[in-house]
């Protein structure tokens, strides 16, 4: 059985994806990775730096109208669009029999053979923000929030090949194509917000509900860590399988997320000591090379104020821009 691992990321991401990468080679075996470019190289560092992994520019995978997507795009959006066109290609190039998505931000922690055994009876697999109500809405993040940017989290994505997985990229590329934009007062959360349907859609989705996959800061009212044995274990009796890093910044440390103000570093000491291990493990892989690293892509972007402003909020669902100037 062929098993492939992959991710998506600009240039400035690497060194949190080569600690992603790290962390789920020690705890798998057998599987092939591939690190989607959304960059270019362009002689800042080599493919070799990130053996035994295949890292693929973008532009070579041949995405057909790639260069109205960056007109269209920001980077952020660009990044979270290319994850199905990434996805289809590998399918295309490498006939992976098991494809892995995880984002680069992920720390992985144990074994995902179990998520991996229910791809047998579940063709794809997404993972819930929560599954236990949030205990009040007066601390971000709110229920309302997480209904905005999607129930489930496309930060983890598993795939059986498969007829419905087929049928799920077409779909799902299609509305990657002009319909991935950072606009909650259109219902547009970037890639995520399409997860929602996907259960509907498609009625063999699995939902993980496993408390060690995909712990974040939205889920710690449900999750609690703890170490025992050497092992960190979420609610005592489950071990923890990966950690989403989502909105932790090197230079503000004692904030777990920028996202977020419903808990305090001081409360989780285990989670505080991960994520002192974390950052040492991203700097020391690089983080003060690739950090600074501009995507290539971007292009400068002249904010628009007053009704200019107003006008380019309303269009931007079409993927139309007008100037000020």
């Amino acid at each position: 059985m062929k098993k492939i691992l992959y991710t998506v990321c600009s240039a400035n991401h690497l060194a949190h994806c080569k600690t992603m990468v790290h962390s789920f080679m020690e705890h798998h075996e057998g599987y092939e990775i591939v690190i989607g470019l959304v960059d270019r190289i362009d002689d800042r560092f080599t493919e070799e730096e990130f053996l035994p992994c295949r890292l693929v520019e973008i532009e070579k995978m041949d995405i057909p109208d790639f260069q109205d997507l960056l007109f269209r795009y920001t980077v952020i959006e660009l990044n979270c669009a290319m994850k199905v066109f990434v996805a289809e290609y590998i399918f295309q190039q490498y006939h992976p029999d098991i494809l892995l998505y995880l984002d680069s931000d992920m720390w992985v922690k144990g074994s995902l053979q179990e998520l991996e055994a229910q791809l047998a009876e579940h063709p794809i697999l997404l993972t819930p923000h929560f599954t236990v109500p949030l205990p009040d809405n007066t601390a971000k993040p709110l229920e309302r929030d997480l209904l905005r940017s999607g129930i489930y989290n496309a930060g983890f994505m598993a795939y059986r090949r498969s007829e419905t997985v087929t049928r799920f990229l077409q779909w799902w590329r299609e509305h990657m194509r002009g319909e991935c934009y950072y606009n909650f007062a259109e219902g547009m959360g970037v890639d995520q917000i399409w997860l929602n349907l996907v259960p509907l859609l498609f009625e063999e989705t699995g939902i993980v509900r496993h408390p060690g996959a995909n712990v974040a800061y939205w889920n710690l009212h449900e999750r609690s860590l703890s170490e025992q044995e050497g092992k960190v274990m979420v609610n005592g009796t489950h071990p923890l399988l990966f950690l989403h890093i989502s909105g932790y910044r090197f230079d503000e440390p004692e904030k777990i997320s920028r996202h977020q103000d419903r808990f305090l570093m001081s409360d989780q000491p285990v989670l505080r000591q991960m994520l002192d291990a974390y950052r040492a493990l991203v700097i020391g892989n690089g983080y003060q090379k690739f950090s600074p690293m501009p995507c290539l892509y971007a292009k400068p972007v002249k904010k628009s104020t007053g009704l200019m402003r107003t006008v380019n909020q309303l269009l931007k669902p079409l993927g139309v821009k007008l100037s000020n100037s």
